[in-house]
């Protein structure tokens, strides 16, 4: 069971008037707090990359991109989880690194 604390406690405001508590998650699961995988994927004067995921992820996670040269465009054109990869491509070729970050989603 995720751990609850007090938001009004947490931030230290303590008005005359006792205020409702509002409760929120701040660690789901582990003790990290969220779940994510972090990488770097080099690209060598080519347009697009594959990433393979190192964890196994049930339904879609969260992905977020960051090349480490600034005039260049990075977009993901394809993921899979039967395959558990996911397409990186560039908007020009280049060589250089991109930043990936892969975050659990929610289940609903």
């Amino acid at each position: 069971m995720p751990k609850l604390f007090d938001n009004n406690r947490l931030r230290k405001n303590y008005p005359l008037i006792r205020v409702k508590p509002v409760f929120s998650v701040v660690a789901k699961g582990d003790s990290l707090g969220i779940g994510a995988e972090v990488a770097i994927v080099d690209f060598d004067n080519s347009f697009s990359e594959v990433y393979s995921f190192q964890k196994q992820y049930d339904i879609l996670p969260s992905i977020a991109l960051t090349p480490e040269i600034e005039n260049v465009n990075v977009f993901i054109s394809s993921i899979s989880l039967a395959t558990q990869r996911v397409t990186i491509e560039s908007s020009a070729p280049f060589t250089g690194k991109v930043h990936i970050q892969v975050f659990e989603s929610e289940e609903e």
